[in-house]
């Protein structure tokens, strides 16, 4: 098999060879250089400069211009880099442009002198995982090569702190095996040992294999029936085995992928067997079923035509049709929302039903804000309520509720109607951009980590879990059209057949370090497990490339996959090897509480339960969600009548309540009582408005005749003496089940001992009539004092209304 994998590549390396066409290429340079030149120009002016490109400008920063160079060169006496494994050649050139002797530019970096003693390096080359970013294996090598040249040292550290002794044995041995030394392209193994006297781990550590084969005898899985079957085999065997067998909660366990697009299937094991998880990242939100489906009547509602878009809705739990039932749907003339259409066809009628929605929401969205629109779909159509059904439950409806939230953010792009947004989801659900599905599931912490080995990289885990080993390397994916080999210098050019022969080389190598660093993400992989690793797979007839089982039996003793292999032997390591026969697919749902059996559906008390949720859904929309004193008079809650004065018009009753209430905002009782009265004109005259000076003198007359008596009475002297707390305070607090309480309070002061609240009003009461008119303003003092409570945590607090126009308070 290796041979006919060698041929196979020399036959690709001849093809390639043969397809080399450096004129064609020279042409198209001449063609595209000037767009090129053009873009880059534009991109610079308006500063849209990615990280690469400040990287790249910083780069050209140093070279060209020494005295920058120099400058920082003697500004920086030592630089440490962590991690350096992770970095790519253009950060490398950086580094050692700045690490240089002073007093010397080399523009070349081989060529680059260091300073004895400044540059010092962390990094771990078996842990060199992030070509995609461009991180480079072989100038990781050719740096620590030249510090070496420069007099410089390399220390090795073995001691591990993470991993048992269990764990480390065997993943020594098995990287003995895989990492063979290859200068540039894979480091040897560093045996790793334990840390000395390390605490001993609260359940049985080590590493096993987990193998799911089929039920039947000498049967093989496909790929993707692999998958599932193991997704079985592994949320069983943590539900009841793991879990109940032995201290460990969910947090404390970790599944990994090499990539997420691999872990659907896992995922609804785990929702199969009541097991939580959190996602970590990714590019898991935009491949969720239910954003998908509301993605697709987004682009209906725009696009009435879009026949992909209406297929992919009536084949959702909302249209509920089969394939076929959708093909003679459309045979039967039903493939058109706006018209009316009159096909006779089984489930024409609720089709129909359907489309009636469709079409009126198609004539309301476009006129309504993004969120709105969201909103509206979801008050139309059932949804929200399918989501909560279905198998991934409140997680579905958080994400389709995340899509609005994402609706609200992109509202203030200019001009984004809805068929803009409906192509910006399109495009991210092609894409794949990182989202993570809304935290739902993250408010608990005990719940199973899934994340890629790649967002793992530096995190540990006690339990971690390997799957889908069974997975081969896949076919050999489309190069970039530009490739750039920073340590010969060579690029490569390729469009369509033709190439350059640095296209050629480029593939050559970048294929075998692919090769050397899928080992490597195995060996990140397999190094996260404090306690426990289990390296699980399917039993497949063959896979696409190379995958970690094939490795496993390459360098083990044993056959994976067969009942009767007890363990595999690597080396001094014999790892326990644990057949599993592929399950029944069930569904762990918990039942509900006080019902031992499922008893028939009675569609009258159906009927009831949406009638009820109706009635009550109305009654909360109508519900305001913020309060005020003001607003629960309006309500009926407080009912009162303030009375004229002077047979005024009402009106100007109110402008003496306003004008009363800042006056005493700003007078200090301490002081001259007579700055009161002085303080009537200039508020007064504030708080008239155009077209109201006439009433100018009444409401002045009413004022003065107001604090005159006021100021002469006992309950100005009480004031007097009293300690000032708080005016005009503002409170806002929780009101109810699903109301918010807002207002301000007068006066809030503290006298003989007590704290006490005051309400000032200006009603034109006697003092005989002030404790009736009092009882009307109770259920406002019951607010101010609940506000007092919630605020100051203190349970004694009186109120009283002080009526300014008899001098008299009334405590409540």
């Amino acid at each position: 098999e290796g041979d006919y994998r060698d041929a196979s590549a020399l036959i690709k390396t001849a093809k390639d060879m043969l397809a080399i066409d450096h004129a064609y290429f020279a042409d198209l340079l001449v063609l595209v250089s000037p767009l090129v030149s053009e873009i880059r120009s534009s991109f610079s002016d308006k500063g849209w400069l990615p990280f690469d490109g400040l990287l790249a400008r910083a780069r050209t920063l140093l070279h060209e211009h020494p005295q920058v160079r120099e400058r920082i060169k003697r500004d920086y006496r030592a630089l440490l880099v962590d991690e350096f494994q992770d970095t790519d050649p253009v950060q490398y050139e950086i580094i050692l442009a700045v690490s240089e002797q002073l007093g010397r530019h080399e523009k070349k970096w081989e060529e680059i002198a260091l300073e004895s003693g400044k540059l010092f390096i962390v990094g771990d080359p078996k842990q060199s995982i992030y070509a995609f970013r461009r991180a480079d294996i072989e100038a990781f090598d050719r740096v620590v090569e030249k510090i070496v040249a420069a007099g410089g040292t390399v220390e090795t550290l073995t001691t591990n702190f993470r991993s048992d002794a269990a764990v480390l044995a065997p993943i020594n041995e098995v990287f003995d095996r895989l990492f063979v030394r290859r200068s540039l392209v894979q480091p040897a193994n560093v045996r790793l040992e334990p840390r000395p006297q390390r605490r001993a781990s609260g359940f049985d550590a080590g590493v096993r294999m987990l193998l799911t084969v089929p039920s039947e005898a000498g049967a093989t899985f496909d790929a993707d029936s692999a998958v599932r079957a193991e997704g079985d085999v592994l949320a069983r065997w943590l539900k009841e085995d793991l879990f109940s067998n032995s201290k460990v909660t969910a947090g404390q366990v970790a599944l990994l992928f090499r990539k997420l697009t691999q872990a659907d299937a896992y995922l609804d094991a785990l929702r199969r067997y009541d097991i939580p998880y959190v996602i970590e990242g990714e590019k898991h939100f935009y491949r969720r079923q239910e954003v998908i489906d509301l993605v697709n009547v987004v682009r209906v509602l725009d696009h009435p035509h879009d026949q992909i878009a209406l297929t992919g809705l009536l084949r959702s739990p909302l249209g509920g049709l089969t394939d076929r039932e959708v093909f003679e749907c459309y045979e039967a003339g039903l493939s058109d929302y706006l018209s009316e259409p009159q096909g006779e066809h089984p489930r024409a009628e609720p089709v129909r039903r359907l489309y009636g929605q469709l079409a009126r929401l198609h004539r309301e969205v476009p006129a309504l804000p993004l969120a709105d629109a969201i909103q509206l779909i979801f008050d139309r159509l059932p949804m929200l309520e399918i989501a909560a059904a279905s198998l991934h439950s409140e997680q579905a409806v958080a994400n389709l509720l995340k899509v609005k939230q994402t609706a609200a953010a992109l509202s203030d792009r200019p001009h984004l109607t809805l068929s803009g947004f409906a192509e910006l989801m399109v495009e991210r659900i092609d894409e794949q951009p990182e989202e993570a599905e809304s935290p739902l599931a993250e408010a608990s912490s005990d719940a199973v980590q899934i994340l890629t080995i790649h967002k793992a990289k530096g995190l540990e885990f006690p339990v971690v879990l390997l799957p889908g080993l069974h997975q081969g390397s896949g076919r050999e994916r489309d190069r970039p059209h530009v490739v750039h080999d920073w340590s010969s210098g060579t690029y490569g050019l390729s469009l369509g057949e033709q190439r350059t022969l640095g296209a050629v080389l480029a593939r050559e190598k970048f294929a075998l370090r692919e090769e050397a660093e899928r080992r490597r993400v195995l060996y990140v992989g397999m190094t996260r497990a404090k306690d426990l690793l289990v390296l699980s797979g399917g039993k497949v007839e063959r896979s696409v490339g190379e995958s970690t089982l094939d490795w496993l039996q390459e360098i083990g003793q044993g056959t994976v996959g067969e009942v009767n292999t007890e363990s595999l032997q690597i080396g001094t390591s014999v790892i326990p090897h644990q057949v599993v026969p592929a399950p029944n697919r069930t569904w762990q749902r918990r039942a509900p509480a006080g019902h031992d059996s499922v008893s028939a559906i009675d569609p009258s008390t159906i009927v009831q339960l949406w009638d009820g949720r109706k009635e009550r859904w109305i009654a909360a929309c109508a519900t305001e969600r913020q309060l005020t004193p003001t607003t629960m008079a309006r309500q009926g809650m407080v009912r009162h009548s303030k009375g004229t004065r002077l047979g005024s018009d009402p009106e100007i009753s109110r402008l003496v309540g306003i004008a009363a209430h800042r006056i005493l905002q700003e007078h200090d009782f301490a002081g001259d009582a007579g700055q009161l009265l002085e303080h009537i004109d200039p508020i007064s005259r504030g708080v008239i408005q155009e077209g109201q000076q006439a009433w100018l003198p009444d409401l002045q007359k009413s004022l003065r005749g107001l604090f005159t008596t006021f100021v002469r009475s006992d309950l100005y002297d009480r004031l007097r003496s009293a300690e000032i707390l708080g005016r005009e305070v503002p409170f806002i607090m929780p009101w109810g089940a699903r109301q918010v309480m807002e207002g301000v309070i007068d006066l809030v002061y503290r006298f003989d001992g007590a704290l006490w609240i005051a309400d000032y009003k200006t009603d034109a009461v006697s003092a005989d009539q002030a404790v009736a008119r009092a009882e009307q303003y109770r259920p406002q003092g019951e607010v101010y004092k609940a506000a007092v409570r919630h605020s100051l945590k203190i349970e004694s607090v009186r109120f009283h209304c002080l009526f300014l126009e008899c001098s008299t308070a009334v405590e409540l």
